[in-house]
């Protein structure tokens, strides 16, 4: 788990998905989000072993709209920053 968590929370600084870092906020303003993020992956995988890039990507998006209130619309701005870090953690 541990190593889920700070995979996710690397991924989200990297891809600042809300441009919160480039503006000063600190490094750990993603935390909360890697936190849920890595908790719903570890559900899934418990449930049902393998989990594909577009599961973890829909992982993302609920947690997204969940913390950040998004609409439909403004998720579907974000689709592709989801996609980048769930391919790059299906990977590891």
């Amino acid at each position: 788990m541990d190593h889920h968590l700070d995979l996710i929370n690397k991924l989200l600084r990297l891809e600042d998905i809300e441009r919160l870092l480039s503006i000063g906020a600190p490094d750990d303003e993603y935390e909360s989000e890697a936190k849920m993020i890595a908790d719903r992956v570890v559900e899934h995988q418990a449930s049902g072993g393998e989990i594909a890039t577009e599961e973890v990507a829909s992982i993302i998006a609920g947690v997204w709209k969940e913390m950040f209130e998004l609409s439909d619309d403004e998720l579907l701005l974000r689709r592709e920053a989801f996609h980048s870090i769930a391919a790059r953690l299906i990977s590891q």
